[in-house]
């Protein structure tokens, strides 16, 4: 795809027009190319696109300890172990 519009158009996208006046009349040509990402900046804008998506691997989970011996969320002897 081409971006044509917003703040990344400056940085990522570069144009040229020309006109040769011939004979018969003008002949004109408009280039457009839009230049890749480049993290060091030598052949590319450095700044990354801003719908760049960049996905984490997820955290450790570290699981819930209940303490032993407590009745939460209950009478006693009602639950499931009563029926």
């Amino acid at each position: 795809y081409l971006i044509s519009t917003g703040e990344p158009k400056k940085h990522y996208i570069d144009q040229a027009v020309r006109h040769v006046l011939m004979r018969q009349g003008v002949l004109g040509i408009k280039v457009t190319i839009m230049l890749a990402h480049d993290p060091e900046g030598r052949m590319g804008p450095k700044l990354p696109m801003p719908d760049n998506v960049v996905v984490h691997e997820p955290k450790e989970e570290v699981p819930v300890m209940q303490p032993a011996g407590e009745n939460y969320g209950g009478y006693e002897g009602q639950g499931y172990e009563g029926q």
